[in-house]
């Protein structure tokens, strides 16, 4: 006999009548961001895999503190949730003990859906092409240069620290209060370098104001292929990326978590979705809820140990 695929007998389930309303995908940051726009995108698609609409509600502000409540106090009914990323999942957790929210606690992973790496872009001015030659002149210039990220404590910041004790030079850290100012400043030449996602970066590349010399990520990346990553360029197993996913309440029925996985895998593997992620500076995944749990796992041991090696604080 043939068997109903999951998906198919969870929504004919009277018993659980899911989704019997619109889905409610909350995701931390504000409108018009890369992370807004692949919210959007999943929930467009998981809307017309589900039949209901889903609905994106920005719950910016206190570095994704806000959206990260708005889901720890929601029903656990598989009506709302988060567009997560590697900040409320990874980071922040352990680099802020006084968080009011705890993602093991108060979250059940429902699939890890991106990955974006970090680049490292310089202004053009700078006389380097390489990593090896902006290392070199970063020796010859002790505490002259200096690299913008999109604020202290992020994963910006932690890459440019974990890049400047790895390669044994002083640089100098100037946070900015977002991205979009500490990529235009570094244009602008106020500061001679950027660690940043790529989509704020890629746009100036293009236009000749920076320059791209490596990414943070294991493997290159499909949209910069041409540029090396970071271990390739000197620094074996430098491996930083942000991770974008799904989660909801703790305590959703299990039966329910597994629906809306098959709808955000499908999500994932659509065509146009996966498109949209890549103009936003990301690779869309997609994963079974454990798979999730293991990648966060992985990412808290990378992030941890770059913590330990550097010292990073939130202060």
């Amino acid at each position: 006999m043939r068997r109903r695929p999951l998906l198919g007998t969870l929504l004919a389930s009277p018993a659980l009548a899911f989704p019997d309303r619109p889905i409610r995908l909350v995701v931390a940051y504000p409108p018009g961001g890369g992370t807004n726009l692949m919210a959007r995108a999943i929930a467009q698609r998981m809307g017309q895999v589900l039949g209901q609409s889903v609905v994106i509600d920005n719950r910016s502000g206190a570095s994704g503190t806000l959206g990260a409540m708005a889901l720890a106090n929601a029903a656990p009914d598989g009506h709302t949730l988060l567009f997560v990323t590697s900040s409320e999942m990874s980071l922040r957790p352990l680099l802020d003990r006084q968080l009011p929210f705890d993602a093991d606690r108060d979250f059940t992973p429902i699939a890890l859906l991106g990955i974006t790496p970090v680049v490292l872009a310089v202004n053009p001015a700078l006389p380097v092409h390489s990593v090896a030659e902006l290392v070199a002149l970063a020796h010859a210039r002790p505490e002259r240069l200096s690299y913008a990220s999109s604020g202290i404590g992020g994963l910006m910041h932690l890459t440019g620290e974990l890049f400047r004790a790895r390669a044994g030079i002083d640089i100098l850290h100037v946070p900015y209060r977002g991205a979009a100012q500490a990529v235009n400043d570094t244009a602008g030449g106020q500061v001679e370098m950027v660690f940043m996602g790529l989509a704020p970066v890629l746009s100036l590349t293009r236009g000749g104001r920076l320059r791209i010399l490596a990414i943070s990520t294991p493997r290159r990346f499909g949209a910069i292929a041409d540029v090396p990553t970071l271990a390739e360029a000197g620094l074996p197993g430098f491996d930083m990326s942000n991770s974008v996913g799904l989660v909801a309440p703790r305590g959703t029925p299990a039966e329910v978590i597994a629906g809306l996985n098959a709808a955000a895998n499908a999500a994932a593997a659509d065509d146009a979705v996966r498109q949209t992620f890549l103009r936003n500076g990301a690779e869309a995944l997609g994963s079974t809820p454990e798979g999730y749990v293991a990648a966060v796992r992985a990412e808290r041991e990378r992030f941890g140990a770059a913590i330990r090696s550097t010292g990073i604080t939130l202060e």
